[in-house]
């Protein structure tokens, strides 16, 4: 395949770049002012990549589809190689910018790359039919370390949002050390989501196994599993307002129904009890007059187990991060996604807000000066 960068859908970039100039030509497409601001980046590792023939495309990617419909943006499909030195990288460099790339010796590097790129292509063709309204182009960055990589695209100017799936490498890390997500969700200067996508029968959902001939099946057979409820458990937290946006992007594109869950103690007092409906108008006001909502105040001693348990009703769970301040709150949620993960066939989606506190007082806001001129209208 040439390495013509006008004429390729997949641009390649190498990490770091020589220039700004440089790194904005390949990672977007087309004219600037063409490009919608917010972007939603799904970084496809190289285990993901490893097995792509059987990847279910459209599974994986209708969350992040979602999420750009509703701010309308676009999605960047980031395939990320690592290779081993910068000597490599330097090699992939000077094929990339080599003007006649056809004569220039292919080493291994430069070979994986190349499939890599027709791998991604083939992937934004089957994406494309999930929703033909919304941008989906695509990119391979080479690095030589796959955290440093995904943050430096992160950096780039406008809004951002990053989209992290479980079960595809990137929860490895040496002992002690952070993970590639760990890292990303506390040194990001952008929205991260992490999804772990639900089992079904035991078996992981973005392969595609063609059981006739014992087989993967083909790219293009994948389906999107529907979406046909989606449960909203809520908090007083930093990031409740982003995970209710994404409820609100995933309810709109699916047209389904979102039940809103807010736990509080047995021994609640007064004012925790209203401080919870509180919450539950808020979340409902987020969501907007497009979703239908219910909204439910329970009473349980143990709020982990009272979402686990809510949980198994639903499809998608859309749900905010702890507070990175909170040891004990990290613990409880940590050990609350593993029992989502374990024990339902739902999609778990984790909200990590970039402005903390300035989207809910955003909302909030709004809220007041929308009640204020009712107010005004009916005197």
């Amino acid at each position: 395949m040439s390495n013509d960068s006008e004429g390729s859908p997949v641009r390649i970039s190498v990490h770091p770049e020589t220039s700004k100039s440089a790194e904005d030509s390949h990672l977007r497409s087309g004219p600037v002012i063409q490009t919608p601001d917010y972007l939603v980046v799904v970084p496809l590792t190289e285990t993901l990549l490893d097995s792509y023939t059987g990847i279910n495309v459209r599974r994986f990617l209708q969350t992040a589809i979602a999420l750009a419909a509703d701010n309308d943006g676009r999605v960047l499909l980031l395939g990320v190689e690592t290779v081993p030195s910068d000597t490599t990288l330097e090699t992939v460099r000077e094929y990339v910018q080599s003007e006649q790339p056809d004569d220039v010796d292919r080493t291994a590097a430069v070979e994986t790359i190349e499939e890599r790129r027709t791998q991604i292509a083939e992937m934004v063709e089957v994406a494309q039919e999930l929703d033909p309204t919304v941008s989906i182009t695509a990119a391979v960055r080479v690095v030589t370390d796959i955290t440093s990589g995904v943050l430096n695209v992160t950096e780039r100017d406008g809004k951002t949002a990053v989209l992290l799936l479980r079960g595809v490498g990137l929860e490895e890390g040496w002992i002690f050390s952070r993970t590639t997500i760990d890292a990303i969700l506390a040194d990001a200067e952008c929205d991260v989501f992490v999804e772990t996508v639900g089992t079904q029968g035991g078996e992981f959902p973005l392969y595609i196994p063609d059981v006739e001939d014992h087989t993967i099946a083909p790219l293009a057979d994948s389906e999107a599993r529907p979406v046909d409820s989606i449960l909203l458990p809520v908090s007083a937290g930093p990031h409740a307002a982003l995970a209710t946006e994404a409820a609100r992007a995933v309810a709109r594109a699916a047209d389904v129904p979102v039940t809103v869950l807010h736990v509080i103690s047995s021994d609640a007092s007064d004012e925790e009890r209203a401080d919870g409906e509180d919450i539950l108008k808020f979340a409902d006001y987020v969501l907007g007059p497009d979703v239908s909502t219910t909204t439910e105040l329970q009473v349980a001693d143990t709020t982990a187990e009272a979402i686990a348990e809510a949980a198994t009703e639903y499809d998608f769970v859309s749900i905010g991060a702890p507070e990175q301040k909170s040891q004990l709150e990290q613990l409880v949620f940590r050990s609350l996604q593993e029992t989502l993960s374990e024990q339902i066939e739902a999609t778990i989606l984790m909200a990590r807000d970039a402005d903390t506190t300035m989207r809910s007082l955003y909302y909030r806001w709004k809220q007041g000066i929308e009640a204020t001129d009712d107010n005004e209208r009916s005197e």
